[in-house]
């Protein structure tokens, strides 16, 4: 199968190419390189070889995306590309909207300029906002009401994506997606070909291990008094390749003149405090830490309800103990 994966050298969006190429895919990625770094395009190259190829091309610009997708027509479109780091979002919401929301618009544009039919769109959890206890575990009736640009950008996504399926649909055309909507991603490739590699660094596990080796300040643990068993906030993780795993299953179920939301996750959670001690069993030194307020917006809990995909696909998590979440992490930041 020919498939297009935008964000292709970002975090998420590499693996998806990596497992992809190792399931003998044909994959063409696109990326800007905004947020990501062209030695991940290396190592994909080293691994695909000729059934990888990259364009560098700004999804904002609608000519250049049209281009791109006419050099290899998939049959599917994998968008990961996004920018995902919600203080950011707080502080320039602008940014959020013209890069999630603006990039989109051109990709579907260009989608129909080259004439494809099925897209799997990179949603989050956060577009449910902060739940209330009552919709815990989260399901996907579960009210959606981001509480920052982020989030809502990435809700307006899946409200434009569900709007260009209906209106092709009432045109007899035929039109399908699927969102998925992910919880915390961790852990890298299972053969350290590539990692968790972001710049700025915000994920709590890579921030460990670099706590753990110096190369990173004591890390602030915000709030010890939730309700929850240790006092720290408690979230849903999933290992990377569990969820590049999903978009496989996904590829499988997408509807024709339809769009569907799965979450991805685990149904378990882990509170910070947990997850401070896998690293520091993983790194096999301790990450440094203190205890400080809360922050205003940060529920006690976040653990995603999964028993739809578990229901629609054989898809289920296989990697995703912190054990080896963090050990794969370790590996990788080691290397």
């Amino acid at each position: 199968m020919q498939i297009t994966v935008t964000g292709a050298a970002g975090y998420i969006g590499s693996h998806a190419c990596l497992r992809l190429l190792d399931d003998g895919h044909e994959v063409h990625g696109l990326d800007n390189f905004s947020r990501s770094f062209p030695r991940t395009v290396a190592a994909l190259q080293r691994a695909g070889g000729e059934r990888f190829h990259f364009t560098q091309v700004e999804l904002n610009d609608q000519d250049a995306t049209v281009a791109a997708l006419r050099l290899h027509v998939p049959e599917i479109v994998l968008h990961f590309a996004a920018f995902a780091v919600v203080p950011e979002s707080v502080q320039f919401p602008l940014l959020y909207w013209r890069n999630n929301v603006g990039a989109t618009v051109s990709l579907l544009h260009a989608m129909d300029a080259a004439d494809v039919q099925k897209l799997i769109f990179s949603s989050t959890c956060a577009t449910y906002g902060e739940p209330a206890p009552t919709h815990i575990p989260m399901s996907e009736d579960c009210p959606q009401q981001p509480t920052h640009a982020y989030g809502e950008s990435k809700l307006a996504c899946e409200r434009m994506i569900n709007a260009w399926v209906q209106s092709h649909a009432l045109a007899n055309r035929d039109r399908g997606a699927v969102f998925l909507r992910y919880f915390n991603v961790a852990g890298g490739d299972h053969l350290d070909r590539i990692g968790e590699d972001h710049d700025p660094e915000t994920h709590l596990i890579p921030i460990c291990m670099r706590a753990a080796t110096g190369r990173h300040p004591e890390l602030v643990v915000y709030g010890s008094d939730y309700p929850t068993p240790d006092g720290t906030c408690i979230r849903d993780y999933v290992h990377v390749e569990d969820l590049v795993a999903a978009h496989v299953e996904a590829i499988k179920v997408i509807p024709l003149r339809q769009t569907l939301a799965m979450n991805v996750g685990t149904g378990v959670g882990a509170s910070v405090l947990e997850v401070l001690r896998a690293c520091s069993l993983a790194a096999g030194s301790k990450v440094p830490f203190r205890m400080g307020a809360r922050r205003d917006g940060d529920p006690p809990r976040l653990i995603s309800n999964p028993e739809k995909i578990f229901r629609l696909t054989p898809w289920r998590p296989t990697r995703s103990s912190l054990e080896r979440m963090t050990q794969s992490a370790w590996r990788w930041f080691a290397k």
